[in-house]
């Protein structure tokens, strides 16, 4: 839809699958689970400074100052759970909606792209929303945690409002008709989502926890025999 609203973002087929998907997002995520799985796998000794012998020990602790003091590994385990499935898709949707209001608040609002403001945005964009996506995984992971967090509150109240200043400033731009293609991929592209989602919870899952209930149900009884006939 970028490149039918927006003319001044038409690019080529290589920018967008190769410099956009495969080098900057492709590779992005690639060095992003490398990162992290490093992290988890780091031991993390806090001392008090002090206490560390020698100046090379008490540099490497004052560096590490600005690391994580501990680390805590993320399961969203979105295919287990239709709640999460659906949480997920819509942090992924806030995400991709954040990214795409970059560029339509400077096109509607006639920022340059050099300008700082567009700068400053993306670092408090970045900063709220990783408290945000921390107080949602804690809602969708902790059953005594029953609302969001404010973090997650403001998120979404920026999400909104930027969304309002795009429609009010770039109405005309926005009520443009989609061309043909796109309405046919997105159309494709939730039929997908929503056979999915129904495939994988409705039979999938319950048919793959009717399976372990069964073997472990055959295991005590398999169990319960050897122990009675050794009695």
């Amino acid at each position: 839809p970028q490149k039918q609203w927006y003319q001044r973002r038409v690019r080529g087929w290589w920018d967008h699958w190769i410099l956009d998907a495969i080098v900057c997002n492709g590779l992005g995520i690639w060095l992003g689970i490398k990162t992290l799985n490093i992290l988890e796998s780091k031991t993390y000794d806090w001392r008090d400074l002090w206490s560390i012998p020698g100046n090379r020990g008490k540099i490497q602790r004052i560096l590490s100052q600005f690391t994580p003091h501990s680390w805590t590994k993320f399961d969203w385990g979105y295919t287990e759970d239709v709640k999460r499935w659906f949480m997920v898709i819509l942090v992924c949707t806030c995400i991709m909606i954040f990214d795409l209001n970059t560029f339509y608040l400077k096109a509607v609002l006639w920022i340059p792209p050099p300008h700082p403001i567009n700068f400053y945005r993306c670092v408090l964009i970045g900063f709220v929303g990783a408290v945000a996506l921390r107080e949602t995984y804690e809602y969708m992971s902790n059953p005594n945690c029953k609302r969001f967090g404010q973090q997650s509150w403001v998120a979404i109240s920026i999400l909104a409002t930027e969304c309002l200043i795009i429609w009010k400033f770039g109405y005309d731009i926005l009520t443009k008709p989609f061309p043909t293609h796109v309405i046919i991929f997105w159309t494709a592209f939730v039929v997908i989502i929503l056979g999915w989602s129904l495939w994988n919870f409705t039979y999938k899952l319950p048919r793959r926890k009717r399976t372990a209930s069964g073997r472990f149900v055959s295991e005590c009884a398999t169990d319960d025999g050897k122990a009675g006939k050794a009695e």
